[in-house]
């Protein structure tokens, strides 16, 4: 893997003159003290402290969390854990629905949590201003061998987290490149009605959707206003657009500008001239696009691993179960393995204050939370740790959360391996699932009672046709291209990025519904360029070039 350099970020005036405070909103759920004494730490890191330790914290108001009975974000299984094993009371300094605003505040007055998470640059910005530990003492001595196997194992994203070879931020990572990859997903019962077999070529897929076209009404292929459908689609033609990847001469381009992309584009372009691109995309956001999906319009679809979840199930419930769709690996061109795009995924970081008094208390929770997921199977009941990680409580400890970036890939093999000795009629030891229960309940349901809630674990994880089955193939066989910016955006990036992509994203459409020819590409990428792609692309090979 590429190993980056660490890129220099805006300083701590620049940083907080971004946001002003709009809607946020303090809560409070416990009296915090913050002159309690360093408490002398336990030997063994799983043991509990005699004395009480208070530990701090911000975080951020999620709505998607449903809490139980009298739980809040003060009181919870995750709180109530901390203190039953460790003698650890963690308490909220405040807890945000506007948490950037909140914190970037936090940070100018000095006033900040023992522990908390950042993004990149809050992460330099608070390094810079001296307000944050340096890591390495603390993780030693205190970071469980499962957290120091991550560090190792992932030492690329752990950089990003480093300042001369220093850390002072503990990456908070993602559940996975086995998430990132895209398929075509194909509407099962007409598949089935016109007697097709498994595309292997682009020209099978159009066949696909132009017959369901033709025989169902609507269109053969969706797009919206953001091309996000081109975008998965240029894979085929060997592109990689939105990130960074390594040209014939050595340096780094960004995958959106080059000759393949263009390729892809024209292919496009032709598509819609034929009537194939749904010829009402360019007024289409992502939800109307998806509306008609709903709607029964089209029968096939380029998406990613959690088409199941949403649309699938409203779809299923207007059309009826027998409308599931089963996700494909997008071919190439001419049968060859395709090749994903992999890009660099991490939540952002843990960090500790420099004021904090009991820094090994934060590793001991940080350590509790990877134990729940990792070790905690078979030695804790599925009760415990589903009142843990049920009801989306995970989030309620987003700031001392991080996760393990093979979660999803050992999540699969489970669910999976589980879920074929059921469908074999075998006796299935729920006991051994874990967390990953409810995921097996889900395909169950959905094989007995086509329940329309247990449908995108089914097709994600739970079927012989599944996208994690096939997106394990691409992990195991390295059937991708990772991106070479393997860290946070360089300073233009961060700054006109979105910027930059609208300039494309314009242009293509401009292409694509014949207002200029293909080749007005080549004007594009000047365009880009002039607007800061230059200065991006000379950031990106000084930062993360060879």
């Amino acid at each position: 893997m590429q190993k980056s350099k660490r890129p220099v970020c805006a300083a701590l005036a620049s940083l907080l003159s971004m946001t002003v405070l709009t809607g946020c909103m303090s809560k409070p759920t416990t009296t915090t003290n913050t002159t309690t004494p360093k408490v002398e730490a336990p030997e063994d890191i799983w043991a509990p402290y005699e004395e009480t330790v208070v530990v701090t914290t911000m975080g951020e108001e999620n709505s998607g969390t449903e809490f139980q009975g009298d739980d809040d974000y003060g009181n919870n299984p995750w709180y109530r854990a901390y203190k039953e094993r460790f003698n650890i009371d963690l308490q909220n300094k405040w807890i945000s629905n506007d948490y950037g605003t909140k914190l970037n505040l936090a940070i100018a007055d000095k006033d900040i949590a023992d522990v908390f998470y950042v993004d990149s640059a809050r992460l330099t910005t608070l390094y810079e201003a001296g307000m944050i530990m340096n890591l390495e003492d603390v993780f030693e001595r205190y970071a469980s061998d499962t957290l120091k196997n991550y560090r190792k194992d992932y030492a690329d994203t752990w950089e990003t987290g480093c300042f001369d070879g220093q850390l002072y931020g503990m990456p908070q990572m993602s559940y996975g490149i086995i998430d990132q990859f895209q398929y075509v997903w194909i509407r099962q019962d007409w598949m089935q009605e016109c007697g097709f077999e498994e595309p292997k070529t682009m020209d099978d897929v159009i066949t696909i959707a132009t017959t369901f076209a033709q025989k169902y009404g609507g269109y053969a292929l969706p797009e919206c206003q953001t091309l996000e459908n081109l975008y998965r689609l240029a894979l085929s033609w060997g592109a990689h657009p939105g990130i960074w990847v390594e040209q014939d001469d050595g340096t780094l381009g960004y995958g959106t500008i080059q000759p393949e992309m263009k390729e892809a584009l024209a292919q496009y372009a032709e598509w819609y001239k034929e009537g194939i691109v749904n010829p009402n995309f360019t007024t289409l956001n992502w939800d109307k696009m998806m509306q008609g999906m709903i709607n029964g319009e089209c029968g096939v679809i380029p998406f990613a691993q959690w088409f199941g979840y949403n649309p699938l199930p409203d779809l299923i419930k207007n059309q009826g179960p027998e409308a599931i769709f089963y996700p494909y690996e997008i071919p190439t061109q001419d049968g060859s393995p395709i090749m994903g795009s992999v890009t660099f995924n991490n939540n952002g970081y843990v960090v500790i204050s420099k004021d904090c008094q009991n820094p090994e208390a934060v590793m001991k929770i940080v350590n509790f939370y990877i134990y729940t997921v990792n070790d905690a199977v078979g030695v804790e009941s599925n009760e415990y740790l589903s009142s843990l990680h049920s009801f989306n409580y995970p989030n309620v400890v987003r700031g001392t959360r991080i996760i393990n970036p093979m979660n999803d890939y050992n999540q699969y093999i489970q669910v999976k391996g589980a879920f074929d000795a059921y469908q074999r009629g075998e006796e299935v030891d729920t006991s051994e699932l874990g967390t990953n229960l409810s995921k097996y309940e889900s395909c169950v349901n959905w094989i007995t009672s086509q329940d329309p809630n247990g449908v995108g674990d089914f097709l994600q994880q739970g079927n012989d046709r599944s996208a994690y089955g096939i997106a394990k193939k691409y992990v195991d066989e390295h059937q991708y291209v990772q991106d070479a910016k393997w860290g946070p955006d360089t300073p233009t990036l961060q700054t006109a990025g979105s910027t930059l992509d609208d300039i494309l994203i314009e242009g293509f459409t401009k292409i694509i519904i014949g207002e200029q020819p293909i080749d007005y590409f080549d004007i594009l990428v000047e365009q880009w360029k002039t607007a800061g792609g230059a200065q991006a692309t000379a950031e990106i090979n000084e930062t993360y070039g060879k």
